[in-house]
């Protein structure tokens, strides 16, 4: 797939955010996530993972993000997309193809 046909596939506008270190006088971390990119993505349904098959009522959605490639990305991020928000599980930075990285995520509860 060359340059071309990649960018047309980047459709969806999303928010990455990384989790605030700042932490309460008490030590308690604050809850609070800072903006470290908003990017054109590609997001595709890759289903419920092996919680769905033991029939877990929790089992949550999970998504493959598709971005341009970019440094300052961590698991535990989360991505936000039409109102939800995903956190990203797994990272794959694919040699064969360095203009792009994928973001396994997982849906979060509202």
């Amino acid at each position: 797939m060359n340059a071309r046909e990649f960018a047309g596939q980047l459709r969806e506008r999303v928010t990455i955010e990384a989790p605030l270190a700042e932490r309460s006088p008490t030590g308690v971390r604050t809850g609070e996530w800072v903006e470290v990119a908003r990017c054109l993505a590609s997001i595709r349904l890759q289903g419920n993972g092996p919680e769905a098959e033991g029939m877990a009522l929790s089992a949550m959605a999970r998504f493959v993000v598709t971005i341009r490639w970019r440094e300052g990305l961590a698991v535990g991020q989360q991505v936000r997309w039409r109102g939800g928000r995903m956190i990203i599980r797994q990272l794959r930075d694919d040699p064969r193809q360095p203009d792009r990285l994928e973001l396994y995520c997982e849906e979060l509860r509202q």
